[in-house]
């Protein structure tokens, strides 16, 4: 998960239609990498630290229930944004590629 997040982050700066898709990207692939890596440490605190104090426990499996949500909205914010990236593309994309002329 954290090379998927990682690996949008590559688009920081890349150019979007508006601003808001750009700062869309980015909250979504922060959250992609930083899921990923808070998860387990909440887990371990669940399971090994706080097991015995209920309020704690309860407050850690509410921040992973969270984080899952938060999650599976980032990816879905992705996949939208990609879609929505092909309403603008280049007129070069249509021109058609004489594969020919490329073997030898």
């Amino acid at each position: 998960g954290m090379v998927f997040g990682a690996i949008h982050c590559v688009g920081w700066n890349y150019f979007f239609q508006k601003h808001t898709e750009q700062v869309l990207w980015r909250v979504a692939s922060l959250v992609i990498l930083c899921v990923p890596i808070s998860t387990p440490i909440c887990y371990c605190f669940v399971v090994l630290k706080w097991s015995g104090k209920f309020y704690l426990g309860r407050l850690f499996s509410f921040v992973l229930l969270l984080a899952s949500f938060a999650y599976i909205a980032a990816r879905l914010t992705l996949i939208v944004l990609a879609f929505l990236s092909f309403q603008t593309l280049p007129s070069g994309v249509y021109d058609t590629v004489a594969w020919t002329k490329f073997i030898p």
